[in-house]
């Protein structure tokens, strides 16, 4: 098959730290190329993958970088997987997947969401889970006594509720996560703040191999956001770890957490319990196991692959938009 990866222009493919959709790109063309598909991938310079082609953005203006794009994209292609969402909106004759990384898909014909929640939220388009590459996390079971929270520092994310769930407990707990908004800079100072103290740390932004070491040494991860998150990467990379992670019954967070319905709480009261008692906790090769069953880089591209054949069948709309398509890339190679 002839693919398509349309790549974002914030972060290079893979990032080196955070960015987690551009990491999602990376994984899923790695396993296509390694399936033998031909991945032509569109990205920010500074992108190093085994794709077939790989074309660099050579500006940051989206009009320029759309003209770049249907420039290169051959006739011949199966489909365009469009993570961007730039050349989806164009509605080209080649059947384009629109990957919203978020809770909505404007202007996608055909929006691919990251969970079945979000999916039946917007009530159209499918649903593909996040998946990751075990070899890229560390596997322990000896694990020390703290208790972790990573993401964002922001009341939607709950920080001060893992603070309170530390003190309710007596546990150590590490803070990581990024301030980089002034409201989130309030909610810090106010809430969070006046907390820290020798059991209770902020660390700022962690990535990369520091991340992935403060996971799978950590006893528990809290994974307290109370909003609706589309997916929550935090709780498979946990999980990966051999790292049980505790998460409120909020936006996507049911469904994959499905298997292991111990990990569910009910409340910060319930989190609490559950610390204290760790009462049926899943063992680190049962949290391993889990996400290699249903959230690998394999289960990843064995369903985009399903996606992709059953959209490619579907051809209703190909001649429609053909002129339509035909005529922006004729004006945009009469002008090069």
């Amino acid at each position: 098959m002839k693919i398509v990866q349309i790549s974002t222009n914030t972060l290079p493919v893979p990032p080196e730290d955070y960015g987690g959709t551009q990491r999602d790109i990376h994984y899923l063309t790695e396993e296509l190329v390694r399936r033998g598909h031909e991945v032509i991938l569109f990205a920010k310079k500074g992108s190093k993958t085994n794709a077939t082609r790989t074309y660099e953005y050579p500006t940051d203006d989206p009009d320029q970088q759309l003209d770049f794009i249907i420039k290169r994209i051959p006739s011949n292609v199966d489909i365009i997987h469009d993570h961007y969402g730039i050349v989806a909106k164009t509605n080209p004759p080649i059947p384009t997947l629109h990957n919203s990384h978020s809770k909505k898909a404007k202007g996608s014909q055909i929006p691919v969401f990251v969970s079945k929640k979000i999916r039946d939220k917007n009530k159209k388009g499918y649903f593909v889970h996040n998946g990751i590459r075990l070899s890229d996390y560390t596997f322990r079971t000896k694990k020390k006594g703290y208790l972790l929270f990573l993401g964002r520092i922001m009341k939607e994310k709950g920080v001060h509720l893992a603070i309170e769930v530390a003190q309710k407990t007596g546990k150590e707990l590490i803070i990581a996560g990024t301030i980089n908004k002034p409201a989130y800079q309030e909610y810090f100072d106010s809430e969070v703040k006046p907390h820290l103290n020798e059991k209770i740390r902020f660390i700022g932004p962690v990535g990369g191999a520091k991340k992935i070491n403060l996971i799978s040494r950590a006893s528990c991860v809290l994974f307290t956001s109370t909003w609706n998150e589309p997916f929550g990467l935090v709780l498979i990379e946990s999980l990966a770890c051999g790292t049980p992670v505790l998460g409120f019954k909020a936006g996507a967070v049911p469904e994959v957490l499905k298997g292991l319905p111990q990990l569910l709480c009910n409340s910060t009261d319930d989190m609490v319990r559950k610390v204290k008692y760790r009462n049926n906790f899943p063992t680190a090769r049962v949290c391993r196991s889990y996400v290699k069953r249903h959230f690998s880089d394999k289960v990843m591209a064995d369903n985009f692959l399903k996606l992709y054949k059953k959209v490619i069948t579907n051809k209703e709309y190909k001649i429609i938009r053909q002129s339509v398509w035909n005529t922006r890339k004729n004006m945009i190679l009469k002008r090069s």
